[in-house]
C-alpha cells in the first residue's frame, strides 16, 4: 500500500488548528464585548455586581464612624441631679403642684420634709425622682412655681464603673458555672467536693452583691433626682430681729453692775467726811456776828 505524502498531511493539520484558534478568539472577543456593553447599558452583569458590592462596602465604611459614635453614646451612663430653691406664696399649694408635675411625667415623690417658722410661715423640701429623658421638661415646669432663688445641676458619668461591674459579674458567673459542673459530676474526693460547695456559696454571694450594685446603677441612670426647697416669704419683723440688741444688753449688764458697785463704794467712803463738813458748816453759821464799831465825829 502506498503511503500518502507527509507534507499535505501537515498542511491540513495546521489549517484545522488555525481555524479552531480563530473561532475561539472570535467567541472570546464577542463575549468580552457583550460584558462591556452590559456594564454600561444597565443590564445585570458580574462587573455591575462588583461595583455595587464595592459601593455597599464604601457606604458601610463611611457609616462606621457614626455607628461607633452611637455605640459610644449608648454606653454612656449618666446620673443627673438638680437642686432648686423657690420662694412661693403658699407652701402647701406649691408642693401639691410640684408632685402633680412629676407624676404627669412618670415620676414620683421620694421624700418630703416640712417645718413651720415664725409667723406661721411654712418651709419644706421635696425629693423627686423623674425619668432621665423627662429631666429637662420637669425642671422647667418646677422653676415656674415661684421666684427662683438658686439652682444647680450636676451630671456624673458612671460608664466606666458600670463596665468594670459587668466584667466582674461575668467572671463570677463563669466561676459559678464551672463549680456547678464540678459538683454535678462529683468525680473528686469528698473533701474537694465540700471545698467546692463552700467556694460556690461564696461566689454566689459575691455575684448577687454585684447584681444588686448593677441594679442600683441602672436605677440611678434611669431616674434623675430633683431636690426642691420651697419657702414662703419671711415676715418683715422676724422673731430674732432684736437678738443682737438683747445680746448687747446682756453683755453690758455686768459692766453697769460693776459701775454701780464702784459708785456705792465711793459714796460709803466719802459719806462720813461729807457729814463732818456739813456739821462744821452749820456750827460756824450759828455763832453771832460781832458788831463793827462805828467811828464818832469830833
Amino acid at each position: 500500500m502506498k503511503r500518502p505524502p507527509l507534507k499535505p498531511v501537515l498542511v491540513s493539520i495546521l489549517v484545522v488548528t488555525a481555524a479552531a484558534g480563530g473561532l475561539v478568539l472570535t467567541r472570546g472577543a464577542a463575549r468580552s464585548r457583550a460584558m462591556s456593553a452590559a456594564a454600561f447599558d444597565g443590564r445585570p452583569s458580574v462587573f455591575q455586581a462588583g461595583l455595587s458590592g464595592g459601593s455597599v462596602a464604601a457606604k458601610e465604611s463611611a457609616a462606621s464612624p457614626e455607628d461607633a459614635l452611637a455605640a459610644m453614646e449608648a454606653s454612656r451612663k449618666l446620673v443627673r441631679n438638680a437642686t432648686l430653691s423657690l420662694e412661693v406664696v403658699r407652701y402647701g399649694d406649691s408642693a401639691a403642684k410640684a408632685e402633680a408635675i412629676v407624676a404627669a411625667q412618670g415620676g414620683f415623690l421620694a421624700d418630703a420634709q416640712v417645718s413651720r417658722e415664725s409667723g406661721d410661715h411654712e418651709r419644706g423640701s421635696l425629693t423627686l425622682r423623674v425619668p432621665a429623658e423627662r429631666f429637662e421638661a420637669v425642671l422647667r415646669s418646677l422653676k415656674a412655681l415661684g421666684r427662683l432663688d438658686g439652682a444647680s445641676v450636676s451630671t456624673q458619668d458612671v460608664g466606666k464603673e458600670y463596665m468594670d461591674l459587668e466584667t466582674r459579674l461575668e467572671a463570677k458567673r463563669d466561676t459559678e458555672s464551672r463549680l456547678r459542673e464540678l459538683l454535678r459530676n462529683r468525680t473528686a474526693r469528698l473533701a474537694d467536693v465540700l471545698a467546692a460547695e463552700k467556694e460556690l456559696s461564696r461566689v454566689i454571694e459575691e455575684r448577687e452583691a454585684l447584681e444588686g450594685e448593677r441594679r442600683y446603677y441602672d436605677r440611678q441612670v434611669a431616674l434623675s433626682t430633683i431636690t426642691i426647697d420651697l419657702h414662703e416669704p419671711a415676715a418683715f419683723f422676724r422673731e430674732n430681729a432684736l437678738a443682737p440688741l438683747r445680746e448687747a444688753l446682756g453683755r453690758a449688764l455686768p459692766l453697769i453692775s460693776a459701775s454701780v458697785a464702784a459708785l456705792v463704794y465711793a459714796i460709803a467712803a466719802a459719806l462720813p467726811w461729807v457729814l463732818l463738813a456739813y456739821g462744821l458748816w452749820r456750827l460756824f453759821r450759828r455763832q453771832p456776828a460781832r458788831p463793827v464799831p462805828v467811828p464818832t465825829e469830833r
